[in-house]
């Protein structure tokens, strides 16, 4: 590893190289060929050469101008900028169809699937990765198609589809082998250490992952080091050896904050939140939960998305008028043939002809269009109930910790009280009382609440009263919350109910139900 004076050293002749380089396009491809080296290394230098080969981009040809735009969007998916990410790769994407270069069509197809994965949208990830697929076998790349196995491994493992997990990354692994891959064999076997953290099998997952982590840090990006980090500490808290968790957690913050990896570091604030409150530490907890929220908002932009869905349109759109114009000359063509023939019947057949293509296009654009608004307001719709669901959960940890500081101040006073009668306990206690009650003031995020779980469950009330018109309101609105994923001691939280009253009525609507003893609750309400 260079040190700081060695690195300045490399880069004061990499300066001194780029200005003997007098041919703009010539210096193009040194940036980035400078930049793509830096990627995984220092991601500020990398993006400061990349932003300096864009501007020359009116000196270069297609094939460059589209390079630019994948290195970008590579840029931009390792700082955890996904929507951003997706708009490069698209535009690289048009250029590279225009230049039917099927390689690197292949590839922007995988980095397009590997952002939407992370934001959360799996199942047009797997999409992208089998299209990929079919290109990379077309060229006979056999690196591709084992890359695109390990990431539709990792989409389907988020789908909590493990058997078709467990089938790609096996296909990955089987393929990096033959081909003597040792990086990617690791980053499978990674991969699949985290798999094995879904079956609950930690121990194993823990193993695996520590037996690769002298290998990923010598072979490995930063991404891929702070991520393994993160998995350790991740299985570490499931089995409840917190100090160590937090120990290999603040590992994977050091690689992922220098590297500037923003989905990293929401997962890592959020796990971190977690563990904090396990150990009542709710101080630290709340702060490691506004540290999530940041991270995460910055991440999954609406507004980002939005754009990256009018892109796409736009793109469709002009793959179709690219179709029909290609019609409307072919039809020239044959009108002309016909006029040798017959001039008459060519000329009034033109004329008919233009009238009816043009009332053809007029009502098949207004269709089209109609089409694409509703399917957009359904895509903004869905942002808007996961949008609806993380604010939920946000409310839901204020109000746990709101009630634990309302609790061990109120037992704190009445220790005062009963022990010691003096004129200064008084006083005290008197001031925490008024803690106590500035403290009572968030009560009306009850309210917000209230309003949050009618929004995202609307129309689910009416639903479970359909299937099931034997339960009572109160074992409906407990289905309501069970379909928010909530554990039962923040629904007793909610309901102001003891965690047993709670566990009486997840029982009576099991048996009202009638769920088979191998099937969660929770499961069977959220497939409604």
């Amino acid at each position: 590893m260079l040190n700081s004076q060695e690195r300045d050293s490399v880069f004061i002749d990499i300066e001194n190289k780029l200005n003997t380089i007098s041919d703009k396009s010539i210096k193009f491809k040194f940036l980035i060929k400078i930049g793509d080296s830096l990627l995984d290394k220092d991601l500020y230098k990398s993006e400061k050469y990349f932003k300096r080969a864009e501007k020359l981009t009116e000196y270069v040809g297609l094939e460059s101008k589209a390079s630019i735009l994948k290195s970008l969007g590579s840029l931009s998916y390792v700082k955890g900028d996904y929507s951003e990410s997706l708009s490069y790769y698209l535009k690289s994407k048009i250029l590279y169809k225009k230049l039917k270069d099927t390689s690197n069509i292949g590839v922007i197809l995988l980095k397009e699937g590997m952002a939407y994965k992370y934001l959360n949208d799996n199942k047009r990830a797997i999409k992208n990765y089998k299209e990929s697929v079919k290109l990379a076998e077309k060229i006979n790349d056999s690196t591709l198609i084992g890359r695109c196995y390990i990431t539709m491994g990792g989409s389907y493992r988020r789908l909590q589809k493990i058997d078709s997990s467990f089938l790609y990354y096996n296909k990955a692994l089987k393929l990096f082998k033959k081909l003597k891959n040792e990086i990617k064999i690791s980053h499978v076997n990674n991969d699949l250490a985290i798999l094995y953290g879904y079956q609950k099998r930690y121990d194993k997952s823990l193993e695996v992952h520590l037996n690769n982590l002298n290998f990923i840090k010598k072979n490995h990006s930063k991404s891929n080091l702070a991520t393994t980090y993160f998995n350790i500490g991740f299985s570490y808290q499931i089995l409840k050896e917190y100090d160590k968790s937090l120990m290999y957690l603040d590992s994977s913050y050091t690689v992922a904050k220098k590297g500037g990896f923003k989905y990293r570091l929401s997962r890592i604030s959020e796990t971190k939140s977690r563990i904090y409150k396990k150990k009542k530490d709710y101080k630290n907890a709340y702060h490691q939960q506004f540290l999530y929220k940041k991270y995460s908002d910055s991440i999954f932009n609406l507004k980002k998305q939005k754009q990256i869905r009018e892109l796409e349109l736009k793109h469709e759109f002009d793959g179709e008028r690219k179709e029909l114009e290609l019609i409307a000359s072919q039809k020239g063509v044959r009108i002309k043939l016909y006029a040798i023939l017959l001039i008459v019947v060519v000329v009034m057949g033109l004329v008919i002809g233009f009238l009816l293509w043009k009332n053809y296009k007029s009502r098949n654009k207004i269709i089209t269009d109609e089409f694409e608004k509703e399917k957009l307001k359904k895509e903004i719709l869905t942002q808007k109930v996961k949008t609806s669901e993380s604010e939920l959960k946000q409310i839901i940890a204020d109000n746990t910790m709101r009630l634990e500081f309302i609790k061990q101040l109120s037992k704190q006073i009445k220790e005062d009280k009963n022990f010691n009668e003096s004129k200064s306990v008084k006083v005290y206690a008197n001031s925490l009382l008024l803690k106590l009650q500035n403290q009572i003031g968030t009560e009306s995020k009850l309210s917000l609440l209230r309003e949050k779980i009618s929004e995202v469950n609307e129309g689910f009330d009416d639903k479970i009263i359909t299937l099931y018109p034997n339960l009572t309101k109160t074992e409906r609105e407990v289905c309501s919350l069970l379909r928010l994923n909530l554990s039962i001691k923040e629904i007793a939280s909610i309901r102001n109910a003891t965690i047993d009253s709670v566990k009486a009525l997840r029982y009576r609507i099991r048996k009202k139900i009638q769920i088979p003893k191998n099937i969660e609750l929770e499961c069977f309400i959220q497939r409604l």
